[in-house]
């Protein structure tokens, strides 16, 4: 692992800065609260290009009036964070030809100090990290969806500092509360977890309505628990992965000790069969190779349906694709019962798939996208977590010491965990 120094530091401080205080400017200097605490060097780990961290110290982020200094205990890992590690991005959104930047945005930690300003916390105090930074001033923000901020800076995208620092600095109010009773490895899935709520809101989720589910890693299962927790009549989940649909299967409700899953399937990819890769023209009536994935996909899913007895209500009320694999997109619709709901919620390296727009209007179904959580998320999922309706702590496979973290990312790179968490203070 690469250990380098750079002369151009202060000018990510400014930007740490600048994403954790949103309204006024900067101090140049601490607090006395803060200097007297005398920490130790803010050790963090930085992004410096694709499959390529540094874990070097970064100045200690200022404390400003109307904010609180968190001593960051534990930091998970996800999938967006891996977009970026490995591929350098996600979307449209590559890191390649920028500043160095630290990663992460899953944390929970102590805060060590608070704002001249701040009465709602105190030293002490057990707190999660909201890191989506709004501006609070456009119209998305103003219509109350914070969510899709017109100028979000959000923890740990290109050009914001993220949270796998020994030491984050935030606004007060979007450090809550988290109860002393929650273990730190848990507490640092809160972020995903609130992600889950925001799934359930988006796709109208409600009791006694049929789900499926596409993709079993973190996100699918803890979808999988907030539907559990929402009453969902049956819950039915996809993977590629054997391991993982083993796992989505061992999934134990906290309620009951039965599993969260009715059903998890293991799907092979689609193949198209009897053509050379050349699309035919469907003027003459013949199909294309996407028209005939969504054949093998309708023909996939009217088996599953068969075994699960939903061929009566033609399928689920509400899908959720959560891989962001096309051949997942492909059976979700087909899946997806007229007058349904279908969520997408998984991401890929490329911006554009396969999809079946005349059963999406045929079906007359209702397809949304989702981004991140909005203001009432973290507040459900701790919600959750206090009352035992949801039980991440099955989720968390391994744990890592920062100084570990590259071996963190590898193994969640090589598949076999499902969830990984890093201890931040672990240096």
């Amino acid at each position: 692992m690469a250990h380098t120094h750079r002369s151009d530091l202060h000018h990510m401080q400014v930007d740490q800065d600048n994403s954790n205080h949103i309204n006024g400017n900067s101090n140049d200097e601490q607090p006395a609260n803060v200097e007297a605490l005398n920490l130790p060097p803010n050790t963090s780990c930085l992004l410096v290009k694709t499959r390529t961290i540094s874990i070097e110290p970064i100045p200690l982020p200022r404390l400003q009036p109307d904010g609180v200094l968190v001593q960051i205990m534990a930091n998970g890992i996800c999938g967006s964070d891996m977009h970026s590690y490995l591929s350098g991005g996600v979307g449209g959104r590559p890191i390649e030809g920028r500043e160095p930047s630290v990663m992460g945005h899953e944390a929970a930690g102590i805060v060590i100090a608070v704002g001249s300003q701040v009465w709602s916390h105190a030293p002490g105090d057990h707190v999660a990290v909201e890191p989506g930074l709004p501006c609070r001033k456009c119209v998305n923000c103003k219509n109350g969806r914070m969510n899709i901020c017109t100028t979000t800076r959000y923890c740990g995208t290109p050009g914001v500092n993220g949270t796998l620092s020994r030491y984050y600095a935030l606004p007060a109010d979007m450090a809550p509360h988290i109860p002393k009773t929650i273990p730190w490895d848990v507490a640092g899935s809160i972020q995903p977890l609130a992600i889950g709520v925001q799934i359930a809101k988006r796709v109208d989720l409600r009791a006694h309505q049929t789900v499926a589910i596409f993709g079993c890693g973190p996100i699918g299962l803890i979808t999988a628990a907030v539907a559990h927790a929402y009453s969902a009549s049956k819950i039915i989940g996809f993977d590629i992965k054997p391991s993982r649909v083993h796992f989505a299967k061992k999934y134990l409700s906290p309620l009951t000790g039965k599993p969260i899953f009715d059903s998890v399937f293991l799907l092979d990819p689609l193949a198209v069969s009897e053509t050379n890769g050349t699309s035919s023209t469907t003027e003459h009536g013949h199909a294309t190779p996407g028209d005939r994935l969504w054949m093998a996909a309708q023909k996939n899913m009217d088996s599953v349906m068969k075994v699960t007895r939903l061929t009566l209500d033609g399928g689920v009320d509400r899908v959720i694709e959560a891989s962001g694999a096309q051949d997942a997109m492909l059976h979700g619709v087909a899946i997806c019962k007229d007058g349904g709901v279908y969520l997408q919620v998984g991401l890929g390296h490329i911006q554009t798939n396969l999809f079946p727009t005349i059963a999406l209007t045929n079906k007359e179904l209702d397809v949304r996208g989702i981004t991140r959580y909005t203001a009432s998320c973290f507040p459900s999922a701790i919600e959750m977590l206090s009352r035992g309706v949801v039980d991440l702590a099955p989720l968390i496979t391994a744990t890592y010491p920062m100084s570990q973290a590259k071996e963190a990312f590898e193994a969640v790179a090589a598949g076999n965990d499902i969830k990984v968490v890093i201890k931040n203070q672990e240096v």
